[in-house]
């Protein structure tokens, strides 16, 4: 008999609970009469058929390939095209790249290793550039070798965590 008074007061108890939480209508969410409700999204910023959709410039889940070029940027028609900048020409001959190597990931039947330049996370493969002047020539899981200008080579061992 008293678990059945106490279930009926917990029972109201809650009631009267989610009364009060319930949201009520404010000023805010009305909506004069003859008016409609403004949505959202701005539909005018949408645009529906209009052309083909250009494929995306990579794929997100898979490891960008630095040894490649960049698509060449779009020119409109009457324009001629930016010219780029040729490599910057170094007086001194010594190996100045500094970075870590993170570790590895064996993707597609190669190693694509994971580095750390400047504060900024690279995946690289043998044959890549890691930036002008700078390839990486041999890839393993526990070292990278790097060959720069004037066919120098450096190797970095792993500085990730060990197992």
């Amino acid at each position: 008999m008293r678990t059945d008074r106490l279930a009926v007061l917990v029972v109201a108890l809650g009631l009267s609970l989610s009364l009060q939480s319930a949201p009520q209508a404010g000023p805010k969410d009305k909506v004069p009469a003859g008016k409609k409700p403004t949505s959202l999204v701005r539909k005018d910023l949408l645009v529906f058929g209009k052309g083909e959709i250009a494929p995306p410039r990579r794929d997100i889940f898979r490891p960008r390939d630095y040894g490649q070029l960049a698509a060449p940027p779009v020119v409109p028609a009457g324009r001629p095209a930016p010219k780029r900048p040729g490599p910057a020409v170094k007086a001194e001959t010594s190996f100045v790249l500094d970075l870590v190597y993170l570790g590895s990931v064996r993707s597609g039947g190669r190693i694509v290793a994971l580095i750390l330049r400047d504060g900024q996370t690279m995946s690289v493969a043998e044959g890549d550039q890691i930036i002008p002047g700078y390839t990486a020539v041999r890839v393993t899981a526990e070292e990278i070798e790097v060959e720069g200008p004037d066919s120098q080579r450096k190797t970095f061992p792993r500085q990730g965590e060990r197992p």
